[in-house]
């Protein structure tokens, strides 16, 4: 009888404990996105003052002539857009920005990947031609192109007395219409072919080696190897390279500014020298502004077109 009370009692008191709840779901993620936004917030707010309101007050400027001089800019709306397809020099500059993205990505590409591959094989001094072959990349681009001037300069260039050893007429590099863009070109292969060449290394090193092995040991040599099994696996690093590389031959201008100041006759000139002079050296800041929108919308819709091809040939990772 007193061990039923015992119970009775016993199971009252476990009754009227207590017994803590947990946190709805919807709780959890309200306070999970707070505190997401949190940390965001201090990069958003980087993001809108140096990013979005210059974006917006360009868009702003685009619609107004003005030369920094009138204290009351003229509203044309879209008149600079419709006078920039009308103006030789700015699509003079964007088939060269074309040209220069082209050759950067048929040209820089593989010869990153060629690099990579050779430095992957763990040859001696592997270290020391990694360092050479990226070292180009983290000079300055004035100095550099500072210094491709005075090795293309046609009578005491560098270039071309190693070119008059052989029988070349010397060639006017830097003053011709015809090699000034292939000038910059080439040193911008110089400047950036280390860069995907890190890249690509990262993305080999990624690569399975189990897989390699089993098709070389199924008759494979290392050309169907790389062909058959690395290539496909290195496709998500080639898609981050060709975004890359294209941005950044669009975006193209100190090499240009200091070794051939966009000539002769606009040779040489690609779409952010061109807004560089038109609102830097000619004061049309409506012009100038228009181009910028002009560029980052091309950037956003090749970025696109790329996202969505890329859909379709690169291999995700599983």
């Amino acid at each position: 009888m007193a061990q039923n009370i015992e119970d009775v009692v016993a199971d009252s008191a476990s009754a009227g404990r207590v017994v803590p709840r947990r946190l709805p779901r919807i709780a959890n993620r309200k306070q999970t996105a707070i505190a997401g936004f949190v940390l965001m917030a201090p990069s958003l707010v980087f993001i809108g003052l140096f990013v979005m309101v210059p974006i917006v007050y360009v868009v702003y400027l685009s619609l107004y002539k003005s030369n920094l001089l009138t204290p009351h800019p003229k509203f044309v709306f879209l008149q600079n857009y419709v006078q920039l397809f009308t103006d030789v020099d700015f699509l003079g500059s964007l088939k060269n920005s074309a040209l220069l993205s082209g050759g950067m990505l048929f040209l820089s590409l593989p010869i990153g990947c060629l690099l990579a591959a050779l430095l992957n094989m763990r040859l001696k001094g592997t270290k020391f031609y990694r360092t050479v072959f990226f070292a180009p990349y983290v000079l300055p681009l004035v100095g550099s192109g500072l210094v491709f001037t005075l090795l293309l300069d046609k009578d005491n260039g560098l270039v071309n007395h190693v070119l008059a050893l052989v029988g070349v007429p010397p060639i006017n590099w830097l003053g011709s219409s015809h090699t000034a863009l292939l000038s910059v070109m080439l040193v911008s292969l110089w400047q950036y072919s280390g860069y995907y060449m890190l890249i690509f290394l990262a993305g080999l090193q990624n690569v399975p080696q189990s897989l390699v092995e089993a098709c070389q040991v199924d008759g494979g040599g290392r050309l169907k190897s790389f062909i058959h099994v690395t290539l496909p696996n290195l496709t998500p690093t080639i898609f981050f390279c060709a975004v890359v590389c294209i941005i950044q031959s669009f975006q193209a201008f100190d090499q240009v500014y200091v070794m051939t100041d966009g000539g002769p006759n606009n040779a040489s000139s690609t779409l952010t020298y061109y807004i560089f002079h038109k609102g830097f050296q000619m004061y049309d800041i409506g012009s100038s502004a228009a181009a910028s929108v002009i560029l980052l919308i091309l950037l956003s819709i090749l970025s696109l077109i790329q996202i969505r091809l890329g859909r379709r040939w690169v291999v995700e990772e599983s």
